[in-house]
């Protein structure tokens, strides 16, 4: 099956991808909609985005601006949780973001 710790459990309510409340209850409302062939995929691609966004700020913010779509990129990002006006000030990134949360 899908396994869910906390953050994983977190984040895929933050997207709405679930309403529940806790990780076990998340993993079963994964488990009801995901195709079982991505259910491995699930695991390495949002362990490790949920960990960069809550660890590695700055390097998340960087490959967000410069991505295809920065703004949606941006968007995503604070869907999770991280404010990045904030934390772009932090890392000297603030005309960047406001930049690319401005494009039409």
């Amino acid at each position: 099956g899908i396994g869910v710790d906390t953050h994983m459990h977190r984040i895929f309510n933050d997207l709405k991808w679930v309403d529940s409340k806790t990780p076990e209850k998340t993993r079963e409302q994964l488990e009801g909609w995901l195709p079982r062939q991505k259910w491995g995929e699930v695991n390495w691609l949002w362990v490790g985005f949920g960990q960069e966004v809550q660890q590695q700020k700055e390097k998340t913010l960087r490959k967000a601006l410069a991505c295809s779509d920065p703004k949606e990129a941006l968007v995503l990002i604070g869907t999770l949780k991280m404010d990045v006006k904030k934390e772009g000030k932090k890392f000297g990134l603030e005309e960047e973001i406001e930049k690319a949360l401005s494009d039409e």
